[in-house]
């Protein structure tokens, strides 16, 4: 079969298409920037006349883009789409249930979400990790280049001091508030302050959905953070039939929550370590520098082809504290530091115990105070955390291969 691989200079495009092409398929890459994900009607022509001109029997793409299927649907072609994030607001578009659409989300969560939406052309399909690729990396680099990467415990992940916090956004620590007149100025203060007690009571809580509890049952007024985010252009608009209350919680509340568990966990650890010989390092392409118990670990973004390996394979312990609103999938850090090797510890999520042996192939956490403990502990027994790593690269090597998952895909 001959295919389109959209590109849009995502991560492993050419491990997709280098998976692809060991499966049979003959790959064609059409590359343009998406300027808008339901009318770009220029990206729409182009790909038109490739799709005729290559003779493509199909379009394939990391994440969903609307105008993509749309292209499809008139072409009469499959599409498939296989999705890495989460929150992805575009599976909320009117054209998720055409016919055409082959859509593989790696959250089972999102998956029975969209479900209750009536859309049916979403699937879930765990994410993929290519430990061929990374091994290379990592094998190739020169001893004094992975030297500079050895530590005790990292952290590769955004903070989200300066970009995507959008609680941050509608009620600014400066005084004011995107919310405009209403709430008043004092009730608009203790509006934030009931918002706040609920993140909190979330922080490191994975039994129960607080935050969705507060916004069912009346706790939180909806109607007025709505408000404050149509004025600040966070709304889907008329393209998209997402409920107002799934893209609250998964953009503003969620990722409230999620800044301040790395914040504060990530802090606890600094301390922790603090004083002793322990090498704490966070990678981040974040401001740091109102976070002082972080600024003075962090050591900048890192390439994720070239420098990410290195570190995931030259850390004791990497840590992996998931995005809230991946409810259920396995994020692809977790898969990317197994199979470079490393020995990871993350937050407990679902499919995680579905498919991993916690205390043999991967040590997971479910409170601020055990995951410290638990760093502690595997920083003090290097032969059993060395044994973990090992079975959790061959766990992933043979479960989590992209063949695997493009064979999952395209079943």
């Amino acid at each position: 079969m001959k295919l389109i691989l959209y590109s849009w200079n995502a991560n492993n495009e050419q491990v997709l298409s280098d998976n692809l092409t060991g499966l049979g398929f003959e790959v064609i890459w059409f590359r343009k920037e998406c300027r808008h994900y339901t009318r770009d009607m220029e990206l729409a022509m182009e790909l038109i006349q490739q799709i005729h001109a290559g003779g493509a029997e199909a379009v394939v793409s990391f994440n969903y883009f609307p105008i993509i299927s749309m292209v499809c649907h008139t072409c009469q072609i499959p599409y498939y789409a296989w999705v890495y994030d989460c929150p992805h607001f575009t599976l909320y578009a009117r054209q998720m249930n055409d016919a055409c659409n082959h859509i593989g989300v790696f959250d089972r969560d999102m998956v029975r979400q969209l479900e209750g939406y009536g859309i049916s052309t979403a699937y879930h399909v765990p994410l993929s990790a290519d430990t061929e690729y990374f091994g290379k990396v990592v094998g190739s680099a020169p001893e004094k280049e992975r030297e500079k990467y050895r530590c005790d415990v990292s952290f590769v992940g955004s903070l989200y001091t300066d970009e995507h916090n959008y609680f941050d956004m509608l009620f600014p620590n400066t005084g004011g508030s995107a919310l405009g007149n209403r709430p008043g100025k004092d009730a608009g203060s203790r509006y934030k302050g009931m918002l706040l007690d609920t993140v909190s009571r979330q922080c490191f809580s994975y039994q129960e959905d607080y935050l969705r509890q507060a916004v069912t049952g009346g706790q939180i007024d909806l109607s007025v953070l709505q408000e404050g985010m149509e004025r600040q252009g966070l709304m889907l608009g008329e393209d998209y039939y997402a409920r107002p209350e799934d893209i609250l919680l998964a953009a503003v509340l969620e990722k409230k929550v999620t800044v301040e568990e790395r914040r504060m966990l990530l802090s606890k650890i600094a301390g922790c370590l603090r004083g002793t010989e322990m090498d704490f390092r966070l990678y981040t392409g974040s401001d740091t520098r109102d976070l002082p118990k972080l600024h003075r670990h962090n050591r900048g973004r890192v390439d994720y082809r070239t420098q990410m390996p290195l570190v995931f394979a030259g850390s004791r312990i990497n840590l992996n504290i998931t995005l809230r609103s991946i409810h259920s999938g396995i994020p692809l850090r977790v898969l990317d530091i197994m199979a470079c090797g490393g020995f990871v510890l993350t937050n407990r999520q679902p499919e995680i115990a579905e498919h991993f042996k916690d205390g043999a192939e991967v040590a997971t956490y479910s409170s601020l105070e055990e995951c410290v403990d638990k760093v502690c502990y595997y920083l003090a027994h290097e032969e059993e955390r060395k044994k973990i790593a090992q079975a959790g690269y061959k766990k992933v090597k043979e479960a989590f291969s992209y063949r695997e998952g493009l064979l999952k895909l395209f079943g």
